[in-house]
């Protein structure tokens, strides 16, 4: 599968790529990933290097009790970032779920957009289409920094998941919009064992055909996997982190998106060379 960001190509036949994720908000669980917006552009220069394909930037924290900010203060702390590595030659996304900043990330030639609402603001819909921008669709219940606090109890977790991303999917083809990928949503108003239905279920999603991107990097339902409660800072959380991913991308990812790029680079390669050994007849 290749996917086109702008002039930028990314084959992910028989491979999964990697979006890093730089972090310019001030208030992330994930406090070694937060960057200044002024070092942000050799940060983000430096993940390229580690082997990301894509810099997912972003500034407003999904996390429960984080700061609310407003349009305009996450524009200023995303938009330079953008404009700075686009000017560099590197790829972009902007995770929002504010069409409002998502408008402005691409009058500053940001390549993908990323909304965990799934785009439930048709003014997001309508920014997709405007700038015909690929669009990162994700599952979730509730609001974005209070989704712990709905209904999590489903039925067959990995079906409802996929049935809701192809029907939003569906409903922003019609409208016109870029190529669509689909993201499960993966700790999003779901349990620890729901997660870990949901990575079972992966190649269901992967074979309708979309381009897939997991989104579980140093997320808290690892650390309780862990046995170590929800802590995004817990111990082994790097390790957990790298297996899931790994486990992520033989069942057919095509994107992951991490905090730890160097190291999960380094996982991704040995895991594309066991699928390329065992895809091959003659070895």
């Amino acid at each position: 599968m290749r996917l086109k960001l702008g002039d930028h190509v990314i084959d992910c036949t028989n491979r999964t790529a990697i979006m890093g994720i730089l972090n310019v908000s001030d208030d992330s669980p994930v406090a070694a990933s937060i960057v200044d917006t002024s070092a942000a552009r050799d940060r983000g220069t430096e993940l390229q290097r580690q082997g990301a394909e894509i810099i997912d930037v972003g500034a407003h924290s999904t996390a429960a009790g984080a700061r609310e900010i407003s349009a305009q203060e996450e524009i200023e702390r995303v938009c330079p970032v953008i404009e700075a590595l686009s000017a560099a030659g590197i790829a972009t996304s902007i995770d929002t779920w504010s069409a409002e900043v998502a408008r402005a990330a691409a009058s500053s030639g940001v390549n993908l957009l990323n909304d965990v609402t799934g785009f439930a603001d048709l003014a997001m819909v309508a920014v997709a289409v405007e700038y015909q921008l690929p669009a990162v669709v994700m599952h979730m219940r509730g609001d974005p920094k209070r989704n712990a606090e709905v209904d999590q109890r489903y039925d067959d977790i990995a079906t409802e998941v996929r049935d809701y991303l192809l029907d939003r999917a569906s409903a922003l083809e019609v409208a016109g919009s870029g190529q669509l990928w689909l993201d499960p949503g993966f700790a999003f108003a779901k349990s620890a064992q729901d997660n870990v239905r949901l990575l079972d279920g992966l190649p269901a999603l992967v074979e309708t055909g979309y381009p897939v991107l997991v989104s579980a990097s140093r997320k808290g339902f690892l650390g309780e996997l862990l046995g170590r409660g929800g802590d995004q800072q817990a111990a082994g959380i790097l390790e957990a982190t790298v297996a899931f991913n790994t486990l992520a991308a033989h069942r057919g990812a095509h994107i992951v998106r991490v905090h730890d790029v160097e190291v999960i680079a380094d996982a991704l390669k040995v895991e594309a060379a066991i699928r390329a050994t065992l895809d091959d007849p003659d070895e």
